[in-house]
C-alpha cells in the first residue's frame, strides 16, 4: 500500500510504502475486503444447517418483563417478551427523547395489531443487539452515555484517469471496518460463554467476564476511532516544520493499530476466572493500553508464563506450521483449533525420543484418566476428540499434541491412548499428534521457537473457545489444570468408572 502527499510543485508524490496487512500476524497472508451483506449471507448459510434455529424478520418487541425472583435459578425462564409482526418490510423507528436528553425510547409504526400476529416468549436470556437507539436498553432505563464527534467524509466511486506510477489505487472506508469486525468479536465472546452456560456445562459466573473483557476494548476503540477520524480529516504535513499537519509516520502507526483492532490480535484480556494470569501480566484492551478492568472473580489456578514466553496469556493463540506425525503433511496449527465452542488442551510433549520425556507424557495422560482428579472422575466424559472424521458426542475440551522429536524416531503407538483416540468402527484419529519438524515440501515451521516453549521439556497450554490463551503449566501440573476448569464448570453428576470409560471411547463421524 502506498501513501501519497501533495508536494510543493502542486503535484502529488508517493511518500511511503507499507504492507496492507501486518506480516506474520495470521496464518492468512493477506486481508480481504468483503461487504457486510456477503458476510451475513455466510452466517445465514451456516445457520440453515441447523433446522431448530430460525430467523424471524419483520418482528418487533412491544414489552419485556423480568421476574427478579427467578433470575438466580438457572433452569427458570425469568424473562417474558411480547412481540408483534410488522406490516412493512422494515419497521420505521421514531426516536423520542424522554426523561432527559440522553434517554432514548424507540417506538415502531406500522405494527400489525391483529391478535393472530402477537406472540409471547419466555426466555432464560435476552441479548440486545439493537444498536445505539436500543429498545432493549430503554426498557431498563439505561442511558446512552458518550459524546459525539462530527467529521465530514466524501467517498468517490470513480475510474480515475491518472498517470500515477507504480502500485494500484486503494480506497479505504472511513470506518476502517472496525464496527463490524469488533462487533463480531463481541458477539462471539458472549456467544460461546452463553452456550456453555445454557447447556449446563459452565457456571453462569463466566458471563460477567463479557463486560470486563469487552468494555475496555470498546473504550479503546472509541478513543482510537476519534483519533483515526481526525487523521483522515486533517491535511498532511507540508514539511517537518509544519505544526498542524498530519505526519505519515503517525498515520502509518494508526493504520497498524487499526489492523490489530479488526483482527483481534491487539486485544489483551486481564485476569479473570477464564484467564489465569496475575495482575502484573497486563490488562484488557490493546497492547498499548494504559488501563483496563479486571474481574472480581479470578482463576484459582496459577499459570507459568515463562514456559511459553511468546504465547501470552490473555492474547490470541498464534499459529505456526507443524507436520502431521502420521502422514507428514504440513499444516498451520490453527487449522485444527476449530471455533466450535470447545476449549483446547494443547500438549507440548517436547523431545519424546528421550525415554524420560516420553515418561512424563505418559504420566500426564495417566493422571488425566485415572485417580481422583476432577477432570478424569467427573469431567472426563466432556473431553472430546475433534477432527475431520471424529468427534465425541459431548465435550468441553479437545486434546492436541505437538512434539519436537524427529518424526521417524517415534511411532504413533509410543504415545498414550489418551492422545491417539481409537474407535472400533472408525479407527484412529490421525489428526491429533503433530511434530515441530521439517516437512518434505514446505520447510520447518519452528513452532516451539515461535511459541517460546523449551523443545526438550514442553508444557501444557489451555486455549479458550475464542482462541485466547487461558492457562499455561508443566506436564506434571495436572492439579493446576483441574483447578482451572473447576472454577469454570458446573458440578456434574459423578459417573462410575464404567460410565466414564464408555463415554471417553464414544466417537461419531462428522
Amino acid at each position: 500500500m502506498c501513501m501519497w502527499n501533495p508536494g510543493s510543485d502542486g503535484m502529488i508524490h508517493r511518500s511511503s510504502r507499507m504492507a496492507n496487512t501486518i506480516p506474520g500476524i495470521s496464518r492468512f497472508p493477506c486481508g480481504v475486503l468483503l461487504a457486510q451483506h456477503r458476510i451475513e449471507a455466510v452466517f445465514l448459510d451456516e445457520i440453515r444447517k441447523y433446522p431448530a434455529i430460525k430467523i424471524q424478520r419483520n418482528v418487533v418487541p412491544t414489552s419485556m418483563e423480568i421476574d427478579r425472583n427467578q433470575t438466580q435459578c438457572h433452569d427458570s425462564h425469568a424473562i417474558t417478551i411480547k412481540m408483534r409482526k410488522a406490516v412493512r418490510e422494515h419497521p420505521e423507528p421514531t426516536t423520542n427523547r424522554v426523561d432527559g436528553p440522553e434517554t432514548l425510547k424507540r417506538k415502531y409504526t406500522n405494527v400489525e395489531q391483529s391478535p393472530c400476529c402477537q406472540e409471547t416468549i419466555r426466555a432464560k436470556y435476552v441479548i440486545g443487539c439493537d444498536g445505539a437507539h436500543s429498545w432493549t436498553r430503554a426498557q431498563h432505563g439505561f442511558q446512552m452515555e458518550g459524546e459525539h464527534t462530527e467529521y465530514i467524509w466524501g467517498v468517490l466511486d470513480i475510474i480515475p484517469l491518472t498517470d500515477f506510477p507504480g502500485d494500484a489505487i486503494h480506497t479505504h472506508s472511513p470506518k476502517a471496518g472496525q464496527g463490524m469486525n469488533v462487533s463480531i468479536q463481541d458477539a462471539y465472546n458472549l456467544g460461546w460463554k452463553l452456550a456453555l452456560v445454557v447447556k449446563g456445562i459452565a457456571n453462569p459466573s463466566i458471563l460477567k467476564t463479557y463486560e470486563t473483557e469487552r468494555r475496555s476494548v470498546a473504550q479503546e476503540l472509541i478513543a482510537f476511532d476519534q483519533n483515526y477520524s481526525k487523521l483522515w480529516s486533517s491535511r498532511p504535513k507540508k514539511d517537518r516544520a509544519d505544526p498542524s499537519g498530519v505526519s505519515m509516520t503517525d498515520f502509518a502507526r494508526a493504520f497498524v493499530k487499526q489492523q490489530l483492532f479488526t483482527s483481534g490480535f491487539g486485544v489483551n484480556y486481564g485476569p479473570n476466572i477464564l484467564t489465569a494470569k496475575d495482575s502484573s501480566s497486563g490488562t484488557n484492551g490493546m497492547q498499548d493500553s494504559k488501563g483496563g478492568e479486571a474481574s472480581s472473580e479470578v482463576a484459582l489456578a496459577k499459570s507459568h508464563q515463562h514456559l511459553a514466553s511468546k504465547t501470552m496469556l490473555g492474547q490470541r493463540f498464534p499459529s505456526f506450521k507443524v507436520v502431521n506425525h502420521c502422514d507428514a503433511r504440513s499444516w498451520q496449527f490453527a487449522r485444527w483449533l476449530r471455533a466450535d465452542g470447545f476449549f483446547h488442551i494443547i500438549v507440548f510433549a517436547g523431545d519424546v525420543s528421550q525415554p524420560g520425556q516420553m515418561g512424563r507424557v505418559h504420566t500426564f495422560a495417566s493422571e488425566m484418566t485415572t485417580g481422583s482428579h476432577m477432570i478424569s472422575s467427573q469431567h472426563q466424559s466432556r473431553l472430546c476428540s475433534d477432527s475431520e472424521s471424529f468427534r465425541y458426542e459431548e465435550g468441553i475440551a479437545q486434546l492436541l499434541t505437538i512434539h519436537s522429536a524427529p518424526r521417524q524416531q517415534v511411532e504413533l503407538h509410543d504415545f498414550p491412548p489418551l492422545l491417539r483416540p481409537y474407535d472400533e468402527k472408525l479407527g484412529y484419529d490421525y489428526n491429533r499428534i503433530f511434530v515441530d519438524g521439517e516437512s518434505y515440501y514446505e520447510g520447518h515451521g519452528h513452532a516451539y521457537e515461535g511459541y517460546g516453549v523449551d523443545p526438550s521439556k514442553g508444557c501444557v497450554i489451555v486455549v479458550r473457545p475464542d482462541q485466547y490463551v487461558a492457562w499455561i503449566g508443566e506436564l506434571e501440573d495436572v492439579q493446576g489444570l483441574e483447578t482451572y476448569f473447576a472454577g469454570i464448570l458446573m458440578e456434574p453428576r459423578s459417573p462410575n468408572r464404567n460410565e466414564v470409560r464408555g463415554l471417553v471411547g464414544k466417537q461419531r463421524a462428522t
